[in-house]
């Protein structure tokens, strides 16, 4: 069974059914402490293809009139039930204001692996409990929420010289990676923009908005006035990253 305990540092088992969002906290909250904000990835989205392994910023910035003493136990979590390990939290108290600590750590991910699955992907949290040297003690189960993501591509092949006014068929493909599999799979229910620039202009313009078919194929046909470069182009959305084909040159004549 690949699904992972959802508790860091509790001893136990606790049944998936009877827990609304995963905890690591061991003790309740209490005292004055206030966290100014949490920070993951460096505020980006970590977008993870088919064989990568990836170490990422988690920073914690909590006040306390006592001052902070530490960010445990912590850990990240995701949809799922999804769970990443974390390093110890170091903090380290700001000169303008010793009372507020900034407390920083990274956590780590391995596709290969398989520490993360396809049904994973989206809006992942960190799991936190700040403390205070007074004993005060705050918790948190879904602080400075972030995107996890499945990488995408996009490819296509060149396409041939066009006369002018005569219809150009365009061609591409768009695939999202699978965790489970580690391959990459053709998917279609995403839009995907095909893009064009003018010979002597640095301004792309979107000229049709393609969804590929069900295994991914892209196909559109255009008519060109003008000699430039088209390229497909994906925005990205909750679950994948974003995608850029290459950019081929078409010349038009006549």
């Amino acid at each position: 069974m690949r699904r992972r305990s959802v508790l860091l540092a509790v001893a136990g088992v606790v049944a998936a059914a009877a827990v609304a969002a995963p905890s690591i906290a061991t003790s309740p909250s209490h005292g004055d402490i206030r966290i100014t904000s949490v920070e993951v990835n460096e505020g980006r989205s970590l977008v993870l293809g088919v064989n990568q392994r990836a170490t990422f910023s988690v920073s914690v910035t909590a006040s306390d009139d006592s001052g902070i003493r530490s960010v445990s136990p912590v850990g990240v979590w995701g949809p799922k039930y999804g769970i990443l390990k974390m390093s110890p939290m170091h903090c380290r108290a700001l000169r303008s204001s010793p009372t507020t600590s900034v407390c920083t750590g990274t956590a780590s991910v391995s596709v290969p692996q398989h520490q993360v699955w396809n049904d994973e992907a989206g809006t992942w949290f960190v799991d936190a409990q700040v403390n205070a040297n007074d004993g005060d003690a705050f918790r948190g189960g879904t602080l400075g929420g972030f995107s996890v993501k499945r990488a995408a591509l996009l490819s296509s092949p060149p396409p041939p010289p066009a006369a002018k006014g005569a219809p150009l068929r365009l061609t591409g493909w768009f695939a999202r990676a699978s965790w489970d599999n580690g391959r990459y799979f053709g998917y279609g229910d995403v839009q995907v923009q095909l893009q064009f620039r003018p010979d002597g202009s640095d301004t792309w313009t979107t000229v049709r908005t393609v969804a590929p078919n069900i295994s991914g194929v892209l196909e559109t046909t255009v008519t060109p006035t003008r000699s430039g470069s088209y390229a497909w182009y994906f925005s990205g959305d909750k679950w994948s990253g974003s995608a850029l084909s290459p950019v081929h040159h078409v010349s038009v004549t006549g």
